[in-house]
């Protein structure tokens, strides 16, 4: 059953194929076109080393950046950050990448920190 009463699809400025998935799944007609933007470059631009913060400024960065774009349209940006510690994770470049990550959380509280703009 849709829910979404607007003539155009909701805009999810994300590749995430889980977020598109939950939105759907609500009744929300969605369409995704990923922000092109350079996440670490805003990240240490901004100085912010708090995960939440930096997952809240990326989530508004990247609605921000698709709805110019794309003006009257109604978008979300979503952001998730992943924290061990003091030390912040990135997306894994590849799969040795992904590997050496599981390895580093393996056994330890680690945190993530999504944010939704």
């Amino acid at each position: 059953m849709t829910v979404w009463r607007e003539r155009q699809p909701l805009i999810l400025a994300s590749q995430s194929a889980v977020r598109k998935s939950l939105l759907a799944n609500a009744g929300i007609a969605v369409e995704t076109i990923p922000a092109d933007i350079d996440e670490r470059a805003i990240q240490d631009e901004s100085g912010l080393k708090n995960p939440g913060e930096i997952a809240a400024l990326l989530a508004g960065v990247k609605a921000k950046f698709i709805s110019l774009r794309h003006p009257g349209r109604y978008v979300v940006g979503a952001d998730q950050t992943l924290a061990l510690g003091e030390r912040l994770f990135s997306k894994p470049a590849n799969r040795a990448a992904a590997s050496a990550q599981i390895a580093t959380l393996s056994g330890q509280t680690h945190e993530l920190h999504s944010a939704v703009s």
